[in-house]
């Protein structure tokens, strides 16, 4: 059975969290002290007021706004959005203007949820395909809207605006920013910081999209990297929310690549990536300016890929293969959650021995212990360390596979050495044990765990139940996965 969203070819998704990265890379301008570019790339942003449809003043605040009684920064929502339209430079590489016209949808929408302390942030992917009762907005100065229809017609029915009124209720939220990008803003972004790798758990041949690539990692540009993150046959299930999925994948690579690279090391290629992201770029009036988007990326100067959480607001099929619905009493703890700035997901929790409960300092953490095989080396040199840890590791359900020694036996910090494609299962015993992780290519599905002499203890996981929920989709931006 094909998934929802399968049967629809017209709306096409690509990626907004480019956008995360940007910020990223302008706080890196404002950090290396050449803040002089912020001048230049000012009115490269086309600007909208989306006051008239939100009913509304635009948020008087400063984007960064600190607040004055608790001393962090107010949180901030955006509405991040992706047009399908034809219409414009570089936009007709997936069908014409002659067959699709020059209307737009919100193919791809993500609200971004900053946190006031600026440590953390979470992405909501919303399925295109989603019926809602879509809000009354205005066009042309009438009134339209206000019927049942797919979440994507909003943004043809008047603009920006109505797509954010149509997030603010179906949350609850009060949402007045949002950043908008298209096709050829989304290739011109990407072949600005030299392609970004991907992988793939299948080869895939898709001619409706172009995208024709071998099973494994691929670096891609332009035309390919929009094909991959709206490919839809050929690949998975066929379903939109499976390319949610896969666009995701994407966006965490990004979010790496830029952090890592050399891109942020050459000026040239970083005025180059600026002035992609800002030309390409259509937001409300305050995140236009550009002085606005420098306190901001500023502000998130700490915030880094593994405290960016990506998942679909959980949703339910429809039955006629092509719509879901939001799964309200599932989506309530998460809206709730971005109200309250609180943390998503929730963090685990632990009972001590006197009864009270204690909040755990865990990441997201996928893959149980009973998953993941392990070989335990002695890097102490304390006679029986390796014996004694694995015993720890068999005792909370970890599938020990050899004992020995290490090669050397003065190692300081514990490690555990993974191949790169069981990232999400290191993730889980590196906090386990408390460890540093090193990446070993083809090393396989075991992991080493190197005992040094910081060693402690092994620490009780706990996983979180929404990872095992394939409607929501979570995952964290410093994980890598092949896509499918």
């Amino acid at each position: 059975m094909r998934q929802p969203g399968a049967s629809s070819g017209r709306h096409l998704s690509r990626v907004i969290l480019t956008i995360l990265s940007v910020l990223v890379l302008l706080t890196t301008v404002v950090g290396a002290g050449v803040s002089v570019v912020m001048g230049q790339l000012q009115g490269n942003i086309t600007a909208i007021d989306v006051t008239e449809q939100l009913g509304t003043e635009a948020a008087a605040k400063p984007i960064a706004a600190v607040n004055e009684e608790t001393g962090t920064y107010e949180p901030l929502n955006i509405v991040l959005m992706g047009s399908d339209t034809r219409a414009g430079k570089g936009n007709g590489g997936f069908g014409s203007v002659d067959k699709f016209g020059t209307a737009q949808r919100s193919d791809t929408v993500i609200v971004l949820h900053i946190s006031g302390d600026r440590q953390s942030a979470v992405g909501v992917s919303i399925p295109r395909d989603t019926i809602i009762d879509l809000p009354t907005c205005k066009n042309d100065g009438k009134k339209v809207g206000g019927y049942s229809g797919r979440f994507n017609q909003a943004i043809e029915l008047g603009g920006p605006g109505c797509t954010i009124k149509a997030v603010n209720e179906m949350s609850g939220l009060d949402i007045s920013n949002f950043m908008l990008v298209d096709f050829g803003g989304f290739k011109r972004i990407v072949d600005a910081i030299g392609g970004v790798e991907i992988c793939l758990a299948t080869a895939i041949d898709d001619p409706l999209s172009g995208l024709k690539l071998d099973k494994g990692k691929h670096v891609v540009k332009g035309e390919e990297a929009l094909a991959f993150v709206r490919a839809r046959h050929n690949i998975g299930d066929g379903s939109d929310t499976s390319r949610i999925r896969r666009q995701q994948a994407f966006i965490s690579s990004l979010l790496r690549q830029v952090l890592s690279s050399g891109t942020l090391l050459n000026p040239a290629s970083l005025v180059g990536v600026l002035n992609a992201a800002t030309t390409s770029l259509t937001a409300d009036t305050q995140l236009a300016d550009v002085n606005n988007l420098k306190d901001l990326a500023l502000s998130l100067k700490d915030l880094r890929p593994a405290n960016v959480t990506f998942v679909t607001v959980p949703w339910t099929p429809n039955g006629d293969n092509a719509t879901v619905s939001v799964n309200t009493k599932k989506a309530a703890a998460l809206w709730d959650a971005m109200k309250n700035d609180t943390p998503w997901p929730p963090p685990a929790t632990s009972t001590t021995t006197d009864g009270t409960t204690e909040t755990s300092d865990q990441p997201l953490l996928r893959t149980k212990p009973e998953n993941i095989k392990v070989n335990v080396l002695n890097g102490t040199g304390v006679k029986g360390k390796a014996k004694q840890v694995a015993k720890l590791l068999r005792k909370q359900g970890y599938v020990v596979e050899e004992v020995g020694n290490a090669d050397t036996a003065d190692v300081t910090t514990t490690t555990v050495q993974y191949d790169p494609s069981w990232d999400t299962s290191a993730k889980t015993l590196m906090y386990a044990a408390t460890a540093q992780g090193e990446k070993v290519k083809k090393q396989g599905a075991t992991m080493n765990l190197i005992i040094g002499t910081d060693f402690t203890d092994i620490k009780p996981v706990e996983i979180s139940a929404l990872t095992q929920d394939y409607t929501t989709q979570v995952n964290t931006g410093d994980e890598e996965f092949c896509a499918s």
